[in-house]
């Protein structure tokens, strides 16, 4: 079995259509909505049948009118574009963002696999970096049986080994903060994980943000992250 692994889509459907990776079946770390022009099209397309799927932060507080508890350089644009969110989303679409568990446990390659959006200990909330202490990391492992954690949540894909296991990030699909603009993923198959990144039309992404009710410096802060990666201006 070949696994797509996508996490932190957040309302690209540009970024997330432009991933074009033979697969059977795709794992979902969640975070379809917040910061994005489109979420609609993020969350029909992960209402296929082959698709394995958890509920984000950011998918938790569109469902559930929660606080999302994300990074203070990122939560007034959260709480601006959530607005958004809710405006155009369905009944059935928050629903759906809400009926996914916060962890799962699949098989690869005969290996156990748990996918979680942040972490181990704290499946919503917690970030894992590849700035994070190896010893943190390796107290995440020591908690569960897998031999294969998957994880999304702070936009910054990383692999760590210990041993025959891995505690792996995919990065984000819809906005990456790495310094890399393009979409990050991972392919897992035969109990192997592969980090990926996939180019896509930006420009695209930015005319549809362009378009929408924002504020000007909304919407050039989000433009930012999406050309460079990164944080946004002050």
């Amino acid at each position: 079995m070949r696994y797509l692994v996508v996490s932190d889509i957040h309302a690209n459907p540009d970024a997330l259509m432009a991933i074009d990776e033979p697969h059977d079946a795709v794992i979902c770390l969640g975070d379809l909505v917040d910061y994005g022009p489109d979420p609609s099209p993020c969350i029909q397309y992960f209402q296929q049948d082959n698709v394995y799927r958890v509920r984000g932060n950011h998918d938790n507080a569109v469902a559930f009118r929660m606080d999302c508890a994300c990074g203070e350089a990122f939560k007034h644009l959260s709480l601006e574009t959530r607005e958004y969110m809710w405006s155009v989303l369905s009944g059935e679409d928050l629903h759906f963002l809400g009926d996914a568990g916060t962890s799962l446990m699949l098989e690869s390659g005969g290996r156990p696999v748990l996918a979680v959006h942040a972490a181990p200990s704290d499946h919503l909330f917690k970030y894992l970096t590849p700035d994070t202490p190896v010893a943190e990391l390796a107290a995440e492992m020591e908690a569960v049986s897998a031999d294969i954690v998957l994880t999304g949540h702070s936009h910054r894909p990383f692999i760590r080994e210990f041993g025959e296991r891995m505690l792996v990030n995919v990065g984000s699909v819809g906005q990456p903060r790495d310094g890399i603009p393009s979409a990050s993923y991972a392919v897992l198959e035969d109990g192997r994980v592969e980090l990926k990144r996939t180019e896509y039309d930006i420009e695209a992404a930015v005319g549809k943000l362009k378009a929408l009710p924002y504020g000007e410096k909304t919407t050039e802060q989000l433009i930012h992250i999406l050309r460079h990666a990164g944080t946004p201006p002050a």
